[in-house]
């Protein structure tokens, strides 16, 4: 049951090679100025984040992000605390991401 802080290139790379879920958990001003392909948005200040997060398949395979890996490392414990089989933060978040000449839709 890996939970993991990962780089973008290992990010990338899940991406890529295995059925995941990403997870935005910036706000929807942050997603909407500029996200990874394909990302969930939840916000995690919203008052029923952990309600939401209950919600999700907890077999699934999560790539999580935020600004900068912090709101996102959270969640990863979180989600581990809640019986998460898998999920894997974005180290640096979408700040390393660009850092790194990745994509992302604006």
């Amino acid at each position: 049951m890996p939970h993991k802080h990962i780089d973008s290139h290992s990010f990338k790379e899940k991406m890529q090679n295995e059925e995941y879920v990403i997870l935005d958990v910036r706000t929807a001003e942050e997603h909407n100025d500029k996200k990874i392909a394909h990302s969930m948005q939840l916000d995690f200040y919203a008052p029923d984040f952990q309600a939401q997060l209950e919600k999700l398949d907890k077999d699934k395979v999560y790539l999580v992000y935020c600004r900068s890996g912090n709101r996102s490392g959270q969640t990863m414990d979180m989600m581990k605390n809640m019986g998460f089989d898998e999920v894997y933060n974005l180290d640096n978040g979408i700040i390393g991401w660009e850092a790194n000449n990745l994509e992302f839709i604006k």
